[in-house]
This record gives C-alpha cells, structure tokens and sequence, in this order.
C-alpha cells in the first residue's frame, strides 16, 4: 500500500481502494459459484434441522479458491481480513469455539435455523443481483 503524503494523494488511494473493494464484492455476489455454494448451505442447514438438530453442518476447509472463483482483489481490507483471520487461528479460535458449543449444545438447533435463515437471505440476494 502507499503511503500518502498529501490530501489529493490520500483521496486518489481510497477512490482506487473503494474501486478495488467494490468491483470484487459486485464480482463475488454476482457469481454462479456463490448462487451453488449457498444452495448447498442452505441445504445443509435445512437437512441437519430436521434430521440431526443437535449437529451442525461440516463446512471445514472451504476456500474461494476450492470453490473456483477467480481470485479477488479486495485491497487493504482483504488484506486485514487475512491478518485478522491468521491472528484468529493462532490464537486458537477454532478451540475457542468447540468449546462454546459443548458447553451450549442446546443452542445448537438455533444456530442452524440462523444459518438457514441467513443462507436463504443471501442466496434470494444473489438471485436479485443475478
């Protein structure tokens, strides 16, 4: 990232950040592969709710790479995000949350109507912007 040294350059490094930001975020809703990858959430979701409520589904190991989306340029956000995401898994995130849900098993059928909810929120904006 540049380093601004006056206003007219701070505002040409976020008009280029915004338009890098943007353009990834319109790419990705808009994709055939966003469209599968919630239909099968959604699903997901909906079969652990009616036949196994006290599971959540398994989605581990889920990349925009494996799921064959171009890769996207998110600028100095992506790059946060991916910061915050390393510093997540090596503070032990992950512990943290299997954690939560053994102690809070009763919780666990609300987390996946959330997920449905959500999953079908998304995709139905997907569609729209399809």
């Amino acid at each position: 990232m540049r380093t601004p040294r006056n206003l007219v350059d701070a505002k040409a490094i976020y008009r280029e950040e915004k338009a890098k930001f943007t353009g990834s975020l319109n790419a990705l809703i808009g994709s055939r592969m966003l469209l599968a990858v919630l239909a099968v959430s959604a699903i997901a979701f909906a079969s652990r709710l009616m036949f196994a409520p006290d599971r959540l589904p398994s989605v581990g190991g889920l990349s925009l790479a494996q799921v064959g989306l171009p890769p996207l340029d998110f600028g100095v956000a992506g790059e946060q995000l991916a910061q915050a995401r390393e510093a997540a898994l090596r503070e032990g995130a992950s512990g943290y949350v299997q954690t939560f849900l053994a102690a809070n098993g009763d919780l666990i059928p609300m987390f996946n109507a959330i997920g449905l909810g959500l999953c079908l929120a998304l995709l139905a904006w997907n569609l729209t912007v399809m």
